[in-house]
């Protein structure tokens, strides 16, 4: 990164994604709406031999980048994708053809979508003994996330949407589960939920209930629904 963008942004590597962010201060609500994934765009098609630096000497062109996430291998090659979002709430359509025609006369082949901003994980075939209440505790000592979803699809048999704030927490999370899902059983897995899907979420019977271990209880003893906490 030059001189100029190492001024204005920081960057740092953590497991398989290089982070580049500004260093400019961004307002409170600002913030609050790029940290949910607004306005987020998805890189494609990005050749192996490309760098960040390479990326971000486009993108600077367009405006202020809020976050580029680069997503790399082992070797610290791109895995041809990256997450790109600008700290101005820009029209998408307008960035979408900007950024293209961009990279294109960069000689850069790389195409741009909207992010989907996936941020849902399905984990799925939990060992039966382990109830509803202890898989919460297990979950909220891995890593943030907003909502938990907890659907008994067949008695004693039950499967967690989790929520997370942004695709980068999930994607976060994904990489914590490789290491730590033995702790839900030997045939536990986790897996991406994606925008629209219908897969062992599209359930009516669910009941909100406060973060209290003991109503909780209470409530898997008796019911055979949905768990929303």
């Amino acid at each position: 990164m030059d001189f100029n963008l190492e001024q204005k942004y920081r960057k740092s590597r953590k497991n398989g994604t290089i982070y580049v962010t500004t260093r400019s201060p961004v307002s409170a609500e600002r913030q609050i709406e790029l940290e949910s994934g607004a306005g987020e765009l998805y890189l494609n098609g990005i050749q192996r031999d490309y760098s960040v630096d390479q990326i971000m000497q486009v993108a600077h062109m367009l405006g202020d980048v809020y976050k580029l996430r680069f997503k790399i291998d082992f070797s610290g090659e791109s895995r041809g994708f990256a997450y790109l979002q600008y700290i101005a709430d820009h029209s998408m359509d307008c960035m979408l053809e900007i950024l293209l025609l961009r990279f294109r006369l960069a000689n850069l082949s790389i195409k741009v979508f909207p992010s989907r901003n996936i941020r849902r994980l399905l984990l799925n075939n939990v060992e039966e003994q382990l109830t509803p209440i202890q898989v919460y505790q297990k979950l909220r000592q891995m890593f943030n996330y907003i909502k938990l979803n907890v659907h008994e699809i067949r008695p004693q048999h039950y499967v967690y949407i989790i929520l997370y704030r942004n695709n980068d927490d999930a994607a976060q999370a994904h990489h914590a589960f490789r290491t730590k899902i033995i702790n839900f059983g030997t045939k536990a897995g986790v897996e991406w939920l994606g925008k629209g899907s219908r897969k062992k979420s599209d359930l009516s019977c669910c009941v909100q209930l406060q973060r209290d271990e003991m109503n909780l209880l209470e409530f898997t003893e008796k019911d055979h629904c949905c768990i929303r906490f």
